[in-house]
């Protein structure tokens, strides 16, 4: 699990959202910035321009309801984890009896239709599992990725911003030195990539506001559908214990 919530933590958008950020094409978020001065110019938009930036990865990070699909996913891969365990015993375990049997006896035979069952098991149980998985981080990222989407431009409009520019933190960060040097020098190419602005005024940045306006949104739906569904706990046990 602890490698499925890295994933989650480092690359989320993991599947999609953190894709979009790391996509960036610095010469074509330039070209698109020339486009929309162009058309305000054309306009006859007099005054300045407004320009606001949001760091999409922080957004991300910060997220209470990535707190609560953390949690979510953390109790599915125990889960997981504890049956595929429990799985792999069982085909280790008929391994290790075909070992001491003679292979031309009847029990030979049915231990090894059963060591193949066991694995096709296995096998089925852990695909299906890690596709179900995927399945709810790609739907979490897309819908994470729309909320966000919805509310900069909200906000942008709001605040009366012309435009919005997607940003990273300007430091690259430190590279694990552990790392091959082909792979590292990718990562670090991959790290330049992402980056659309290289440099802003910190006054035009509203990520917290985007922040704190996602989460305030999300604890209060909590909230509204706590009070349609209390949660009630489990009635105790009528069975009189042993003496």
């Amino acid at each position: 699990m602890r490698h499925v919530l890295l994933a989650l933590a480092l690359f989320l958008p993991l599947p999609a959202a953190r894709a979009q950020d790391q996509a960036g094409d610095p010469t074509r978020d330039i070209a698109e910035l020339k486009r929309e001065i162009s058309e305000l110019k054309k306009a006859g938009t007099q005054g300045s321009i407004r320009i606001g930036t949001v760091n999409l990865v922080r957004v991300f990070d910060e997220l209470e309801e990535k707190v609560d699909m953390n949690a979510e996913l953390r109790q599915f891969e125990e889960k997981r984890g504890a049956q595929l365990r429990e799985l792999s015993a069982r085909v280790r375990d008929l391994n290790e009896k075909a070992k001491l049997l003679r292979p031309e006896t009847e029990e030979a035979r049915n231990n090894a239709k059963l060591l193949e069952d066991a694995k096709r098991e296995f096998r089925s149980y852990r695909d299906a599992t890690e596709d179900h998985l995927y399945n709810k981080l790609f739907d979490f990222t897309n819908g994470i990725y729309k909320k966000i989407r919805s509310e900069v431009q909200t906000y942008a409009r709001e605040a009366g911003y012309n435009l919005v520019l997607r940003t990273r933190d300007p430091e690259i960060g430190n590279l694990d030195e552990s790392l091959r040097p082909r792979t590292r020098y990718m990562e670090l190419n991959r790290r330049i990539e992402a980056r659309s602005v290289i440099y802003h005024k910190r006054a035009f940045e509203f990520t917290d506001a985007i922040i704190k306006r996602l989460n305030d949104k999300y604890i209060a739906e909590k909230a509204e559908q706590r009070k349609h569904h209390p949660h009630t706990p489990p009635a105790p046990s009528s069975t009189t214990p042993e003496k």
